[in-house]
């Protein structure tokens, strides 16, 4: 596998000196720390593990990673944690994904107030869609939701949104009974954007935060997505990484940074070309407050719905056995570069900061 010809972390030592003095009152305490855990990312900033041979005397020491989830060069294995955590969780039934989209109206007020304007804007989307399960006529069942939230388009513009994956199907609680979901459509996209856009605004005055204008027509999309693995396969793509991978940075002059996306409507590959400290002011707009929780789960998905969850995979015939007992995976082992064999780690240790 070929190594990409330019790394954000490369980028990011070689423009931050002429980003500080454009940006510095521009972004918080939790961007510096994304740009100071990316370029410091493997480079003894975190650490060092030392590790041994176990058949000849080689012996190496190896730069920890940051674990920021800012970072493009971490968090492959959280995602693959995440991914079958929620494996345990799918059923044998269609799966759905509604998308809440934050009007650009409100961005600006979202940027100055994000963790707050975060955390409402997941609860009102998912509260919307537990109303329209409760009330949709012949179902009246609580659904289970897996929500992710994301903070920019393809093209890395800020752009918050939500995206909730829903097994088609809930729980009757009265009637102690599963009903079926079907058809191509969870909801209708239309009646779900108008109560959603009433939920949302009225989080936002309870909080304090009244926006100066709104516009009459939100968006929300909703489609059925396949079966579960591929659904959470798909969600599972955004959640732990960084915004962009290496692979998606085309070009550096030694001026401007060129990356390329795909279009969200033509589906056709496009490039942007920005300047450097540009570039990487793009990029931390999406630096999420620190603690916050992207990802969530509700109703019988929830952690503390453990019990009701087997009921229902009980119910629908899910192989319960090998769904509850996860095999543990086994890690890639370190081996010697010189006789091939398994390297042991023997400890860890910290650089030594260097005398200013």
């Amino acid at each position: 596998m070929s190594t990409p010809a330019h790394t954000l972390q490369a980028i990011t030592e070689k423009y931050r000196t002429r980003f500080e003095p454009r940006y510095r009152s521009k972004i918080n305490k939790d961007q510096w720390s994304a740009l100071n855990a990316i370029t410091g990312c493997r480079k003894g900033q975190y650490g060092e593990l030392g590790t041994t041979c176990s058949s000849c005397p080689y012996s190496q020491n190896i730069p920890q990673s940051c674990g920021h989830r800012a970072c493009n060069q971490c968090q492959y294995g959280s995602t693959q944690d995440w991914l079958e955590r929620q494996l345990q969780k799918q059923l044998p039934v269609d799966y759905y994904m509604a998308t809440f989209t934050l009007p650009s109206e409100l961005r600006a007020l979202s940027k100055a107030h994000r963790k707050t304007v975060y955390r409402l804007l997941l609860e009102s989307a998912t509260k919307t869609l537990k109303t329209f399960g409760l009330n949709k006529r012949g179902f009246e069942a609580e659904l289970g939701m897996c929500a992710v939230l994301h903070t920019h388009s393809r093209r890395l513009d800020y752009h918050p949104h939500v995206h909730i994956v829903i097994p088609g199907g809930g729980l009757h609680r009265r009637r102690k009974e599963w009903r079926k979901l079907k058809g191509k459509y969870l909801f209708n996209g239309r009646a779900l954007a108008k109560v959603f856009r009433g939920v949302f605004l009225k989080a936002l005055n309870d909080a304090g935060l009244p926006p100066h204008k709104s516009p009459k027509k939100w968006i929300v999309q909703c489609t059925k997505v396949g079966r579960g693995k591929e659904a959470l396969q798909y969600l599972s793509r955004y959640l732990y990484r960084g915004v962009i991978a290496n692979t998606n940075i085309v070009a550096d002059d030694g001026t401007h940074i060129t990356f390329q996306y795909i279009d969200s409507k033509t589906k056709i590959r496009k490039t942007r070309t920005l300047l450097g400290e540009d570039f990487l002011y793009l990029l931390l707009q999406h630096v999420l407050p620190k603690g916050f929780r992207r990802a969530r789960d509700y109703g019988f998905l929830h952690g503390n719905a453990k019990r009701i969850l087997r009921i229902v995979q009980w119910i629908l015939k899910v192989d319960i056995e090998n769904t509850t007992q996860k095999e543990p995976q086994m890690k890639k082992r370190m081996m010697c570069p010189k006789c091939h064999s398994i390297m042991n780690v023997i400890g860890r240790h910290w650089l030594k900061p260097s005398p200013r």
